[in-house]
């Protein structure tokens, strides 16, 4: 089979002059688009066409050849009478068309690394629609970039890209199972959730209740030390009667110590702050200065992923005076964009050991590892 590449400005051209020089008969084995060359960013986009005309001895052989290119990689298209071989080219230039104008309402930065490294234009756009920033993208695709082998193909080249973009996004990740424990030592472990306002600490502390109760058979005491909030207390206390466990209020340094003795026989005490807006510095500090006792108290910043980043930014910046173990992102199930907590990992560069993706207690919580974290933050799982 004799093979001749050709070149034009799109591939319909391409393929229009493959007809008119070798005929109907011609075979497309594959096409790619041909990056622009980063000193001429502005340069005509061109593509690049290789097709053949199969010479058969017989029908045999003609059966075995089609065979064996339709089990290749390659791009395969017969241009016979009765078929369409332009419908597989024109939706990956409708696909590359959306990308490229997805990429267009960002920054110059994104634009003109798409020009440099066009083979990342699809991988930058679905980074940038899951809610990815242009910054960690950017970062993350050129960190990639950097690991390839520059002499592949453009077909394979986007494939390995793709490879070490998830790669690089795992290794933004980092998950712990913290509430995994028991009190062998008989010292219950104390956990306090630290957060502002309407992320959802309460639920979800009612939903980790419940999961060490019943499916871990650890004890479990909860405590609130929300005075702020109306009804704050009895929330919890409605969720701790349903489970059958031991909950109750403090609102002092003294009432926390007190109910943390009552409560030395328990596997594990979680307890309910309140929550405050990120810029009232003296509500986090009566916070931070209540739970100061005998006792160690992990500390778990709780955010919310339908928050703007720069607000969950600035929170956790706020509520880093506890000096948070561990971060839980809720309500993943409300928003489409779930990206954003690379962002915040990056920022925080604390491990993720809760997620809740729902208002069922206990159902919607997880305890997620790196591949099922990075599966919910690229939209592919919760």
């Amino acid at each position: 089979m004799n093979r001749k590449v050709y070149r034009a400005r799109n591939i319909q051209q391409a393929i229009a002059n493959i007809k008119e020089e070798l005929g109907s008969d011609a075979m497309i084995l594959s096409t790619r688009k041909i990056p622009k060359k980063p000193l001429d960013p502005y340069a005509k986009t061109m593509f690049e066409v290789e097709a053949a005309i199969p010479q058969y001895s017989d029908s045999e052989t003609k059966k075995q050849d089609l065979a064996a290119h339709k089990n290749s990689n390659d791009q395969y298209i017969k241009l016979s009478k009765g078929e369409d071989p332009l419908i597989g080219a024109i939706k990956e230039d409708i696909a590359d068309i959306k990308d490229m104008i997805s990429i267009a309402g960002f920054g110059n930065g994104m634009q003109n690394m798409a020009c440099n490294h066009f083979e990342s234009v699809g991988i930058l756009a679905s980074l940038l629609r899951t809610g990815v920033s242009e910054r960690l993208a950017s970062t993350i695709i050129q960190e990639a970039s950097s690991l390839m082998d520059e002499t592949t193909d453009q077909g394979s080249k986007i494939k390995s890209l793709k490879k070490y973009v998830m790669r690089q996004c795992l290794n933004q990740i980092e998950t712990k199972d913290f509430f995994n424990r028991n009190n062998s030592s008989g010292v219950p472990h104390v956990a306090a959730f630290v957060g502002p306002t309407g992320v959802g600490k309460t639920t979800t502390i009612a939903k980790l209740a419940a999961l060490l109760s019943f499916h871990r058979k650890m004890k479990v005491g909860l405590i609130s030390i929300d005075n702020y909030r109306v009804g704050a207390f009895e929330q919890l206390k409605a969720y701790a009667s349903i489970m059958g466990l031991l909950c109750v209020p403090a609102f002092s340094s003294q009432d926390l110590s007190c109910a943390l003795d009552r409560m030395k026989s328990m596997d594990m005490v979680l307890i309910d702050t309140a929550g405050h807006s990120h810029f009232d510095k003296t509500k986090i500090d009566e916070i931070l200065q209540l739970i100061k006792t005998d006792f160690r108290i992990s500390s778990h910043l709780v955010l919310s992923v339908t928050s703007e980043s720069i607000i969950m930014k600035d929170a956790a910046s706020a509520f880093s005076v506890f000096n948070p173990d561990t971060v839980v992102f809720t309500k993943i199930d409300e928003t489409k964009r779930c990206g954003k907590i690379l962002d915040q990992l990056d920022n925080v560069k604390l491990p993720v050991s809760l997620i809740a993706n729902g208002q069922r207690v206990p159902e919607d919580l997880i305890v997620p590892d790196k591949r099922q974290l990075l599966k919910i933050v690229l939209g592919k799982g919760t």
